[in-house]
This record gives structure tokens, C-alpha cells and sequence, in this order.
């Protein structure tokens, strides 16, 4: 009987843990973007900054493309300022010709299940066909969530 008790305990202690556990300081794993794409961010070398991964296209979500860039967590000066992660990232379509890259900053939201991170960017899509010369280039704002 007390094993049973014990057992119901661990089960709900499980259920009301959030569904993701953490923050701007370890970017590793999977979030989605506003047009629910996925960013992987497989690997951060700890020492350089330097990101690896993958990028699934909502259009084609079994299909990885390569990603890389940086993250920078330094600068943080203690006091009353605003601190927020620096991160850039790139994705080359390669048969598709375009390319895509994202700059912004991983930053702690309120949210249902307490703080959570979240990444703003601001990002350049960068298309080889387009119906002018202008519009090779287009300027996005997206906000990736952890998935």
C-alpha cells in the first residue's frame, strides 16, 4: 500500500513539470519558428560560440537543411540594464539556391509555465529567382519558441 502511495506521488510530481526545462544559457535542442519550421540547434561549442544544427521547413518538415552560426552570452554587466543573449545563425537551401539568416537575442518571456526563453530576430531571405532586382531580399521579423 505505501509503495502505491509513493508511486501516485512520483507520477503527478512528473505531470506538473514544464515541458521544457531550459534557458538562454543552453540553446541546444528544438524550437519552432512563427511559420512552424523547426530550428534544431544540435550542438554549442562552449568554447567559440560557434552553433551547429539543422533547419526542417514546415513545407517540407522531413527535410534537413544545414545550419550554422554563433552565440555570444557575454556582456552582461550587473545592475539595472536589460541583458539578453546575442545569436546569429545562417541556412544555406542548397538545391533551392536561397539562403536565410537570423540575428537577434534569446531573452527570458513570462509564460504559462513560468520564465521561458524565447528568440527574436530579426532575418534576410534571400532568394536567387524574384519577380524584380528589389525583391532578392526580404526582411522578416520571427520569434522562435522551444518546442
Amino acid at each position: 500500500m505505501t509503495f502505491k502511495i509513493i508511486a501516485a506521488g512520483l507520477v503527478s510530481a512528473a505531470v506538473t513539470l514544464p515541458a521544457f526545462a531550459r534557458d538562454c544559457d543552453d540553446l541546444r535542442g528544438e524550437w519552432t519558428t512563427n511559420l512552424k519550421a523547426t530550428v534544431s540547434f544540435d550542438n554549442v561549442d562552449d568554447l567559440t560560440g560557434q552553433i551547429t544544427g539543422r533547419y526542417f521547413p514546415a513545407s517540407m518538415p522531413e527535410r534537413a537543411f544545414p545550419l550554422t552560426g554563433f552565440v555570444n552570452a557575454n556582456g552582461k554587466v550587473e545592475g539595472d540594464r536589460h541583458y539578453a543573449v546575442a545569436l546569429t545563425f545562417a541556412v544555406s537551401f542548397q538545391e533551392f539556391g536561397g539562403i536565410t539568416s537570423w540575428s537577434g537575442i534569446c531573452r527570458m518571456a513570462r509564460g504559462e509555465n513560468g520564465d521561458a526563453p524565447v528568440i527574436d530576430t530579426e532575418d534576410l531571405i534571400i532568394a536567387p529567382m524574384a519577380d524584380y532586382v528589389w525583391s532578392h531580399v526580404i526582411d522578416n521579423h520571427d520569434t522562435l519558441m522551444p518546442k
